[in-house]
């Protein structure tokens, strides 16, 4: 990802952010479910399957903004990112923390080593509506400061990639030339 494309508001709204395809294992219900319980918004980016479901359970307080809007700028604007599926590595909380802001993941998958507790955003355990709202009604989104937050996204920009990827082939083929094979573990 390029963190360039993304940066950092003066001033927050008074809203979370979601954003993704709408699928079932994207989990946009279980969000849609504590945010209709607390009565915040939400704000949701995003187009999918399971669009027509999402707005029948939806109440006022969240909103569907599909996908022709500036991504950067309702992020920037935004309290927070909600991440309550479990992805490979997942992009758009990546996204957000480079807008500055913090992220609320589910405790699995690829939040665990994109999010770090306390720094960059919080956890919730149990994938459920009331599990995230539990955490979103004890999250306090000014105990985070943007400009780190924005920091540790940028280590996953495209160049650090790239540089990681030199080093790591460099060393594997300083490695290999000097005694024949490459121990992975000595590499990274």
């Amino acid at each position: 990802m390029d963190t360039d494309q993304f940066s950092i508001a003066p001033e927050v709204g008074n809203y979370y952010v979601m954003m993704g395809r709408l699928r079932p294992y994207k989990r946009f219900d279980i969000a849609i479910k504590a945010f209709n319980a607390m009565n915040i918004p939400l704000k949701i980016i995003g187009v999918g399957e399971e669009e027509a479901a999402l707005r029948k359970i939806a109440r006022p307080n969240v909103e569907f903004l599909g996908y022709n809007v500036d991504r950067n700028a309702v992020m920037q604007h935004a309290l927070g990112f909600i991440n309550p599926q479990v992805e490979d590595f997942g992009i758009a909380p990546v996204e957000a923390m480079a807008c500055g802001r913090p992220v609320i993941a589910y405790r699995a998958g690829g939040a665990m080593e994109t999010v770090k507790e306390g720094e960059t955003g919080a956890f919730f355990d149990e994938q459920s509506w009331e599990s995230l709202a539990d955490t979103v009604i004890r999250f306090k989104p000014k105990a985070f400061d943007p400009q780190k937050i924005r920091q540790h996204a940028q280590t996953f920009d495209r160049e650090v990639f790239k540089q990681r990827m030199r080093e790591f082939v460099q060393t594997a083929w300083a490695q290999y030339r000097t005694t024949g094979r490459v121990d992975v573990q000595k590499t990274s």
